[in-house]
């Protein structure tokens, strides 16, 4: 994969759509846990959080996430796929949701993950957003293929 960027408004770079995937997982992480919020502002409070930006704050590992996840899953390989596109927005969402898991345990223990309502709780939240990461995934992976197309098409064009 070519790493530097052309002059002008070229193409973007591998490394520039693995950048966008973490900045475009981080805002439909951030969407979601607007649409989730009642549930999220609860868990928030309980793992101590501050409370005015608890939701962003919810969505940050989104970012780091779905960086190493596209372009683990999607620029290394060179197959922008739609099945691909899919399973980043998927594991984005569960290693989103597995570190806020991982954060839950170290403040209250295992012991209190598994009380009460909570693995109903965690089991929603979970599947709620796996749900919504397949989703946000597939837009993002078409633009990515239609980028790909159009510079495939102007290389091809200037090869001529």
């Amino acid at each position: 994969m070519d790493s530097s960027r052309p002059s002008g408004l070229g193409p973007f770079t591998s490394r520039q759509w693995s950048l966008l995937a973490g900045a475009y997982a981080f805002g439909c992480a951030t969407l979601t846990a607007l649409v989730l919020s009642d549930v999220l502002g609860l868990f928030a409070e309980v793992i101590g959080l501050p409370t005015a930006i608890s939701l962003p704050l919810l969505a940050t590992p989104a970012l780091v996430a779905g960086t190493g996840v596209w372009w683990a899953l999607v620029e290394r390989r060179g197959a922008v796929t739609y099945v691909r596109g899919a399973a980043f927005g998927l594991f984005t969402a569960l290693l989103t949701g597995g570190v806020w898991t991982a954060r839950f345990v170290s403040v209250w223990s295992v012991k209190m993950l598994t009380a009460g309502p909570v693995p109903l709780l965690v089991g929603f939240v979970l599947g709620a957003v796996a749900v919504a990461g397949v989703l946000v995934g597939l837009p993002f992976t078409y633009a990515r293929r239609r980028a790909r197309r159009r510079s495939d098409a102007a290389a091809t064009a200037n090869s001529l």
